[in-house]
């Protein structure tokens, strides 16, 4: 995933979990940018190169990123 493309609250999946964008894309090497983020119910934060993130299809993305995703009442 390019850095450019990424913008904070973009839900993604590493490594087989969803996370959620929380920062912008940092300054690491020329080809690669760490980006932090959060796991889904999880008080996890962690910083990812940008080339680990996958972004989740537009359909799984919250409203203000063009998708219907609601958060299920208890998740944090």
């Amino acid at each position: 995933m390019f850095a450019n493309n990424i913008k904070i609250g973009q839900r993604v999946e590493v490594g087989g979990r969803t996370a959620l964008v929380v920062g912008r894309p940092e300054y690491y090497t020329a080809n690669a940018k760490l980006v932090l983020i959060k796991f889904e119910n999880s008080t996890r934060y962690e910083r990812k190169l940008s080339n680990q993130l996958s972004l989740l299809p537009t359909a799984e993305q919250y409203a203000a990123h063009g998708g219907n995703h609601v958060k299920p009442e208890g998740d944090f």
